[in-house]
């Protein structure tokens, strides 16, 4: 892996980091709001799947990093389902989800007709919920034992409890990550190299980025 690749491990594991750390402590302390605690909801399980991600582009610090994997391994399939969830109900809605959504909530027949912020939030929590039900091995959910309700307070209580479990062992992951690229990242000394630093910085030519960068 070049120094470039441990650059880019390096800022996507910090990133990942900070969201997680901002997400997880504005939802610790509980707003009032259903609409701003599903948005802090869907960025946890964003910056999650994100975590995911960032484990395919840095799995070559594990050799001198053993303890890195052990963060991470025991928990795999809890950050799958977040990538899951991200894939089909966050990053976009995939269609099928939505036709799953209506017939698990058939309120949603009447909540599609109301433009207000409750009616927004229910249909919000209705689609999360049904693609966290759809996380299933055959009739088996991969993760619960019953299907999620989540106007339900147990298994309100039941999700809330992975995600803040899974968010902390994120936490963890990316902070050990990004300590061990930036360990190989060469990254030049500011305080000594600021002055040609700064004068490439003013050559700087912006380009479009495509995809695979």
């Amino acid at each position: 892996m070049t120094s470039t690749d441990f650059i880019h491990v390096a800022i996507s594991a910090r990133l990942a980091h900070g969201d997680l750390v901002a997400a997880d402590g504005a939802l610790e302390a509980d707003p009032s709001d259903h609409g701003v605690r599903l948005i802090l909801v869907k960025q946890l399980l964003v910056s999650c799947a994100n975590v995911t991600d960032l484990e395919l582009i840095c799995r070559s610090l594990y050799k001198d990093h053993p303890a890195i994997s052990e963060i991470i391994t025991p928990h795999r399939r809890n950050f799958e389902f977040a990538k899951y969830i991200r894939n089909i109900a966050v990053g976009h809605v995939n269609p099928a989800l939505s036709q799953k959504a209506l017939e698990w909530r058939p309120e949603l027949n009447l909540v599609l007709t109301k433009l207000d912020a409750p009616a927004e939030a229910f249909l919000g929590y209705a689609v999360l919920e049904t693609a966290i039900n759809t996380f299933v091995d055959g009739e088996r959910h991969r993760i619960f034992d019953s299907d999620t309700d989540l106007a339900y307070p147990p298994d309100l209580i039941r999700f809330l409890n992975f995600l803040g479990s899974t968010v902390h062992v994120g936490i963890a992951y990316c902070a050990a990550v990004a300590a061990a690229a930036l360990e190989h990242a060469n990254l030049p000394d500011f305080n000594e190299d600021w002055l040609e630093l700064s004068a490439k910085a003013g050559l700087t030519d912006f380009a479009f980025i495509t995809r695979k960068g």
